[in-house]
């Protein structure tokens, strides 16, 4: 996610924008806070406050074998491209909608539009956020601080199971002064994940019956703690057919500096217990790094998942350089290295490592 125009010089720079913790959540995307909309178009604007922005990217990746999941390794594609639209209701009520859809190459995935985003609702201005339909969890609010990576990363902890941008969802969220608050119901909706019950040793599918995430987060913007973020978040989904039965997860996070200018360093915890399992599983995952004013930076990060104490079912090393030519072009590489399963009762033990070099225009 790009929220901050390096100058194009270079040296060290100051630290100054907005937290990434605090970036992240609906009301944010409202705002056009996702991966390439911070370049948002608008192109159509009247009187009555009617307006239509267009966003999106192009990309093209060179990928290993493990990364394309075949034979060899070769480039391929990937486009997205978003839609944002708000009309006045009343005098501080906006009708709001927002749409993402990526396609990668036909080689790779038949070429086919995948769905990131699709919601609609209402903007009561100071009072929140209320949107309807397929999005973020309320959970992300607090789990997005070390989601910032391109592809690598972000599975030291459960929160993509259920598919990460979730269907069938009503979200509200609202910021006040430094804090930030987040809700989310979900709606009934079939085979959303999977889950290996780790005392059955069955892999499972997850139909949701119901469930609900909240999260908070708070930001300091002045004074000796300027930089610093804490979020806390918790959800609970009620899995129907599940051997596992239901599940809920508990998470916290801090986060120090602003992605994309100067430094940049986040950890999160969470705690996940299905109701039929014997213990939690656990997951702690680590990022930091620096992105100087010329437009280069790096990043590199940690992630470790277990059930129970003696068994480690995921853990990886991360790491990624990019440079921006300029506010829209970005070449990175990104790799990331599987340390294994460790002491775990599975035919397949090896975790595998991979890579890819990205050219990416954003508009």
């Amino acid at each position: 996610m790009k929220i901050f125009t390096p100058a194009y010089r270079c040296g060290f720079g100051a630290s100054s924008g907005t937290v990434f913790g605090a970036a992240f959540g609906i009301a944010a995307v409202i705002a056009a806070a996702v991966p390439g909309a911070a370049f948002a178009a608008q192109v159509y604007h009247d009187e009555d406050g009617t307006d239509l922005s267009v966003f999106g990217r192009v990309e093209a990746r060179y990928m290993d074998k493990t990364s394309r999941n075949e034979r060899k390794g070769g480039i391929e594609g990937r486009t997205r491209l978003g839609v944002a639209a708000s009309s006045k209701i009343v005098s501080g009520v906006k009708a709001v909608a927002f749409g993402e859809w990526e396609a990668a190459s036909a080689t790779s995935q038949n070429g086919k539009w995948n769905t990131r985003y699709a919601y609609t609702g209402f903007d009561f201005s100071q009072y929140g956020t209320l949107v309807f339909g397929q999005g973020e969890s309320a959970r992300y609010l607090a789990a997005g601080f070390t989601d910032v990576f391109e592809d690598a990363g972000f599975h030291g902890q459960n929160y993509p199971m259920l598919g990460e941008r979730q269907e069938g969802q009503v979200m509200y969220a609202v910021a006040v002064g430094g804090y930030t608050l987040s809700a989310s119901l979900q709606t009934p909706n079939r085979g959303m994940g999977r889950y290996f019950d780790h005392d059955r040793l069955v892999w499972q599918d997850l139909d949701v019956n119901l469930g609900f995430a909240a999260a908070g987060t708070y930001n300091w913007t002045d004074g000796l703690l300027d930089g610093l973020a804490f979020g806390i978040s918790y959800d609970w989904y009620d899995n129907e057919h599940s051997v596992s039965g239901d599940r809920h997860d508990f998470g916290v996070a801090f986060s120090y500096g602003h992605l994309g200018d100067g430094l940049y360093t986040a950890v999160q915890y969470s705690r996940e217990k299905f109701k039929s399992e014997k213990h939690h599983s656990t997951g702690w995952e680590a990022v930091g790094g620096y992105t100087f004013e010329c437009g280069l930076g790096f990043m590199l990060g940690f992630g470790y998942e277990g059930y129970h104490f003696d068994r480690s079912e995921n853990s990886y090393l991360a790491g990624q350089i990019s440079y921006d030519f300029n506010p829209s072009l970005k070449l990175y590489g990104e790799g990331e290295l599987g340390l294994g399963r460790l002491d775990y009762p599975l035919p397949e033990t090896k975790q595998h490592s991979r890579y890819e070099i990205g050219l990416m225009y954003s508009f």
